[in-house]
């Protein structure tokens, strides 16, 4: 995204901060003006507006911004009764993605057009938003307008970007909480999810435990964390991720399940898996990657479906007991995939969540594989011409219809992220 700013020194706003920042701004996704728009039958190119609620949006939930995995921030948030394009943000732990939405306001009669879209980095994410703020910050200052709450809490973001608090402001942000105005109880919960986790399976573990019992949840973490014996333990797991090491690699400006893709396709190249085998139940699974007699399901909890481990004896996937109905046992099947899959795609992680989110690039990535390695589409293909309906697929591969119908839906992803593997 780039932007134009021409600013006014003629503002008759009331207050100063708004009077200090009134400007014709023009935005730019790509190649599109997405601040053109129909202004009752007049086309205009930009917007005026006063520029404080931007800054003084972004720099408060600049941490809701980037820990949120499961949620988007528009720029209508900000917009203090001017007219915005609906511009939306949205970080998944690996991409930043802003996506232009149509936006129709009545009374003047306005139109903003959307249906384009751009992924960044992280970093080039980080840099587009801190230069919008310092530009907003850099014309108060000039016009001698000091100390404003958005300059108080820049300053304060800033510093905590470049500490040791990062990793908590995330994590408070992917709980939808203020890091500076936070409660004693989600800040105890974060920081012993902070003595567990790195930082982006820390984001994803806060991020998907929703309103559970968040005591009860570290416990069982801590719990399985400590566990030391072989009930959990999948021996052959890291051999096959050294295996494929190469190919699970993220590729430039791919999106995060493409590796997951990759990874399930190469994983079962390296297994001598045909197209046509199949798993059948979460025991047959586990043993097909050397799970001893014993594997079993871990206890019920609520917040998390499984917990990955990394131990010095192999690779340990704890499935959350869901229960004995077939939704249940077809759950258990395609979560411990998923952490094989994560396993797989991110083998230097030595614990990391398996949960509900479903924007987090982790989890993405590890139901990729899951539906891959589970039913590959090239076997959905094959029995799909053989005039088999999606329930009757799903039940040979022990998965949800769900699982086959969006193996379908991504048919085309797949082969694309999975070319030339």
């Amino acid at each position: 995204m780039k932007s134009s700013v021409d600013w006014h020194d003629d503002g008759v706003n009331a207050a100063h901060e708004e009077r200090a920042t009134v400007a014709d701004l023009t935005l730019h996704l790509g190649a599109l003006n997405v601040t053109k728009h129909l202004n009752d039958d007049a086309l205009a190119d930009h917007v005026t507006v006063a520029l404080y609620g931007l800054a003084h949006g972004i720099a408060h939930d600049w941490w809701t911004i980037f820990g949120s995995r499961d949620s988007e921030v528009s720029l209508l948030k900000y917009r203090n009764g001017y007219l915005l394009p609906d511009l939306r943000f949205k970080f998944d732990g690996a991409a930043f993605e802003i996506s232009a939405h149509q936006k129709i306001y009545e009374g003047p009669d306005v139109r903003f057009f959307g249906g384009t879209s751009e992924v960044l980095s992280r970093r080039d994410g980080e840099a587009l938003l801190t230069d919008l703020v310092e530009t907003i910050l850099a014309r108060l200052d000039k016009q001698g307008v000091k100390d404003t709450s958005a300059a108080l809490r820049w300053r304060r973001v800033q510093l905590s970007r470049h500490s040791q608090e990062a990793e908590f402001c995330e994590a408070a942000g992917g709980m939808g909480m203020d890091p500076y105005q936070i409660d004693e109880q989600p800040a105890m919960f974060i920081e012993a999810a902070e003595r567990l986790f790195g930082r982006e399976p820390l984001v994803e573990f806060v991020s998907g435990a929703g309103n559970v019992d968040r005591t009860a949840l570290i416990r069982w973490v801590e719990r399985m964390a400590r566990f030391q014996g072989f009930k959990y333990r999948l021996a052959d797991v890291k051999g096959v991720a050294d295996s494929v090491a190469g190919q699970t690699a993220p590729r430039p400006n791919e999106p995060a399940w493409a590796a997951g893709y990759r990874g399930a396709r190469a994983a079962r190249g390296a297994m001598d898996l045909k197209q046509s085998d199949r798993f059948g139940s979460f025991s047959t699974f586990a043993k097909s990657f050397g799970a001893g007699k014993a594997y079993g399901l871990a206890p019920s909890i609520d917040g998390i479906r499984a917990l990955r481990r990394d131990h010095a004896n192999g690779v340990h996937v704890h499935v959350r007991n869901h229960g004995d109905s077939p939704e249940a046992q077809a759950s258990h099947l395609f979560t411990i995939a998923r952490g094989v899959g994560d396993a797989v795609c991110f083998p230097d992680t030595e614990l990391s969540p398996i949960n509900g989110l479903h924007q987090a690039s982790r989890q993405a990535v590890g139901r990729a594989f899951a539906a891959e390695f589970l039913a590959p589409i090239d076997e959905i293909r094959s029995m799909l011409k053989d005039r088999k309906d999606v329930v009757t697929i799903a039940d040979e591969f022990a998965v949800s219809s769900r699982v086959i119908e969006r193996q379908v839906e991504n048919a085309s992803r797949i082969d694309v992220a999975c070319l030339a593997a």
